[in-house]
């Protein structure tokens, strides 16, 4: 319990010594309106927030989403397989394949609807 004090006083002085350096040597910064207005990346913050958006910057979003998860669930699966090599059975290989080959398939269709192409 007290090692638990000990390092949360600790965090909290150094927070605190940190902002009062920072004060101290800090710069003024001059407050006008340009300042103070927030920037959007060259967008004027005051215009109407239904602008149009380009179906295909949706359909890649989605298709990158897919495509990543599927990186993460195969990435898990080698590592699985590296643990528990001997323990594998015939079916969640098979598994594994099936869903490969489904994804697969859905990026040929992509290609050949051409979501792909720009």
């Amino acid at each position: 319990m007290n090692e638990g004090l000990f390092f949360l006083s600790f965090v909290l002085v150094l927070s605190i010594g940190l902002m009062l350096v920072s004060m101290v040597l800090g710069q003024r910064v001059r407050r006008n309106r340009d300042k103070l207005v927030a920037f959007e990346c060259g967008f004027d913050p005051m215009s109407s927030s239904r602008t149009p958006f380009s179906f295909r910057f949706f359909v890649l979003a989605l298709l990158f989403l897919i495509f990543d998860v599927e990186v993460v669930m195969i990435i898990a699966f080698c590592y699985s397989l590296k643990t528990v090599f001997l323990s594998l059975s015939s079916m969640t290989v098979l598994y594994f394949f099936l869903f490969f080959f489904i994804l697969l398939l859905g990026l040929v269709h992509e290609a050949n609807e051409g979501s792909l192409d720009w």
